[in-house]
């Protein structure tokens, strides 16, 4: 074989194998994935299922904390983690409307944010940066006392909460880096 013959050879397995080592993990990072999700009943489910799942209860499955950016669902168990990106063109917000307690908070811990609302149904009116109404109804905030929404990405606009003839309204962004959780802003007066 001819040198040059040898060098082309050699080139193309050695991309035959990395092409390979990149296929063979991926597949075991995807059954490590699989196998996290089948652990705590998750499997099977997109990421808004699971969002759903986890954002409207406070039992979740033991051992699991949830977390959301703007970019992606992590979860962790303590020895693992997995992080599920979100849908490119959406954004999840949960917010807690409250009268009297609540915490500060920037990125929404699914399996650990508490609102002070329990069950209780508000207003909500979400409007983007043009007056445009994205969301204009009834809705009752979970056992955890926040409300979860999903919003397009890339905006900005103005939540405006009711309950009881109260009324919050806050600012919020839906960008890659804008925070997921609205609390403090959002006190009932």
């Amino acid at each position: 074989m001819k040198k040059s013959t040898k060098t082309l050879f050699f080139v193309l397995l050695a991309a035959l194998i990395i092409a390979a080592g990149i296929l063979l993990g991926n597949r075991l990072t995807n059954n490590t994935e699989a196998a996290f999700l089948d652990k705590y009943g998750l499997s099977g489910l997109s990421v808004k299922e699971i969002v759903s799942r986890l954002d409207s209860t406070t039992s979740d499955p033991s051992g699991l904390s949830a977390s959301i950016t703007g970019k992606s669902l992590v979860l962790s168990d303590g020895s693992k983690e997995v992080q599920l990106d979100l849908p490119k063109d959406q954004f999840y917000l949960s917010f807690a409307p409250y009268v009297n307690q609540t915490h500060p908070c920037g990125f929404h811990s699914l399996s650990g944010c508490q609102g002070e609302l329990v069950n209780q149904q508000v207003h909500a009116v979400i409007k983007d940066s043009e007056g445009n109404e994205i969301i204009n109804s009834d809705l009752t905030t979970m056992e955890n006392g926040f409300i979860g929404v999903w919003l397009p990405r890339d905006i900005e606009a103005t939540v405006t909460v009711s309950y009881n003839g109260l009324v919050a309204q806050a600012p919020i962004t839906t960008y890659v880096d804008s925070e997921t959780c609205l609390t403090t802003p959002l006190q009932l007066n």
